[in-house]
């Protein structure tokens, strides 16, 4: 494996539509590696034939990039529910990946001073936005478009006049795709849909399965301690067994998104116990938690000190359009027991520590892309030990869709050409914010950033004001020390 960090003249920069996809740092796997990387691959296909077949949805629906105007949608289908009726505070989070010509589709009230902010502030292009309704409480939103005969009209008129349209979820799904294949039928012309078929999809962010797979490619030391829980005896068996081993355990739904799928249980609370009071304890936990056909679960041992939480942003083209492209590795900044995403930063990393990480995400990626999964993904990872230098690279998650620092990360790339020109920070704030984005706008007019600018900050989403969530931005400027006090300054203006 060859390793090296982009220089200016030989980045990649590739446009898809309004996305940029810019490389950062380059890696070359040798031909041995390559070969067993598809021998994996290979013997998963023929296990799994339907795994990427792509007749399912009918013939003008397809992978990848087409034609014609994009449309956006943040719908959640494709990741494991705590509760059973959830719905997305981020459904304008997409507006920030989107252009003029493009759609976005939202369930929820509109903001308009969001979209007038992305138009007329950010210069990102007049986006329209389609208000989708249904009658099935909880229902998807791409199940909403599908249903609601105003949005799947105007987005087959627009497709039939453009000869085409490209669907951008947030994560891909049956729902998904079955809404582009309304679209397609509705428009009589060809609709592409920018992430892998569902079961594919299904397949890449289940951490049971992304563990298997890691375990393949990288050895068993490259996850942290873990086990798979089929029913409740079995969950109270690698408890047990990880708790007389380590301080903490985490239990994980494999499929949720982020945090809201983890529970953290200190070790104590688990020695001594007799295996009926373990499975009794164990079951009032997930009854607690609403954790509903929960089974089967990843039990895996809560590793301390964790000196780094690195997350790899990965562009994965087609085969033929050449690897799997590094756009770069951010910390994570996390927050409480169970680690709650609330931000991320550029990773400041040793040479021979940046290397490994990336030639490892690229070996996965390449894998995925065996399997032909195409769009955005990105790896999670822990840095176990006291020093980033010294410590060992447990592989802990694979995200197959678009996400808190992705998202972010693309737009800076559409407002600067190249976000290594203006570090930033992604700020997600951990405590509620009841207050409208207008109000927002009003407390941060002096840190707004505006195209050509040197440093500010930018808006991501615009937030929920009932539940007081969902709010994100990014704050940007010529130096990372420099983006983080701006960032500490904007929350502070928001908080006031």
């Amino acid at each position: 494996m060859a390793w090296e960090r982009s220089s200016a003249a030989a980045w990649r920069t590739r446009q898809y539509g309004h996305l940029p996809v810019v490389e950062q740092i380059t890696v070359t796997l040798d031909a041995g590696e390559r070969r067993e990387i598809a021998r994996l691959a290979g013997r998963i296909r023929r296990r799994a034939p339907r795994l990427a077949a792509d007749d399912e949805y009918g013939p003008a629906v397809r992978v990848g990039l087409g034609r014609g105007p994009g449309f956006f949608l943040h719908d959640t289908a494709g990741v494991q529910r705590v509760l059973d009726a959830e719905l997305s505070a981020l459904e304008y989070r997409p507006l920030a990946l989107a252009g003029a010509g493009d759609c976005l589709a939202i369930c929820g009230n509109r903001v308009p001073a969001y979209e007038d902010y992305c138009r007329d502030v950010l210069g990102l292009g007049d986006v329209e936005v389609l208000r989708a309704r249904s009658s099935a409480p909880g229902a998807p939103l791409a199940t909403r478009c599908r249903t609601d005969p105003e949005v799947l009209g105007r987005l087959a008129a627009i497709a039939r006049l453009h000869g085409g349209m490209t669907v951008h979820p947030y994560i891909s799904s049956g729902p998904v795709w079955q809404l582009a294949a309304a679209i397609a039928e509705r428009a009589g012309a060809p609709i592409h849909v920018a992430a892998p078929l569902p079961r594919l999809a299904r397949c890449v962010n289940d951490k049971l399965w992304f563990a298997k797979r890691t375990a393949e490619l990288l050895g068993e030391r490259s996850l942290p301690p873990g086990a798979k829980a089929r029913d409740l005896p079995s969950l109270a068996r690698h408890v047990a067994a990880l708790g007389r081993e380590h301080a903490e355990i985490v239990i994980k739904l494999p499929s949720a998104a982020g945090s809201r799928g983890n529970v953290v249980i200190a070790s104590e609370q688990v020695r001594g116990r007799s295996d009926e009071a373990l499975r009794h304890f164990l079951d009032d936990l997930l009854a607690g938690l609403g954790w509903r056909r929960a089974f089967p679960l990843l039990v895996s041992a809560w590793e301390s000190p964790v000196v780094m939480s690195p997350s790899v942003q990965l562009w994965i083209p087609p085969a033929e359009d050449g690897p799997p492209i590094v756009e770069g590795i951010f910390e994570q900044r996390t927050t409480g027991v169970a680690g709650t995403f609330i931000g991320a930063i550029p990773a400041s990393l040793p040479r021979h520590v940046e290397a490994r990480i990336a030639g490892e995400a690229v070996i996965l990626g390449t894998y995925f892309q065996e399997l032909r999964y195409f769009g955005r993904c990105s790896f999670d990872a822990i840095l176990v030990g006291h020093d980033v230098a010294t410590a060992a690279l447990h592989w802990v998650e694979c995200n197959g869709r678009w996400g808190g620092t992705s998202t972010p990360m693309t737009l800076v790339n559409r407002l600067v050409g190249d976000w290594t020109a203006a570090p930033f920070e992604t700020v997600a704030p951990d405590w509620p914010l009841r207050i409208s984005f207008t109000e927002a706008l009003e407390r941060t007019a002096d840190r707004l950033y505006r195209p050509g600018d040197r440093a500010g900050i930018v808006f991501v989403s615009p937030g929920d004001v009932v539940a007081g969530t969902g709010l994100q931005f990014v704050a940007v400027a010529e130096t990372l020390e420099a983006a983080c006090a701006g960032a500490y300054r904007a929350n502070e203006a928001l908080r006031s």
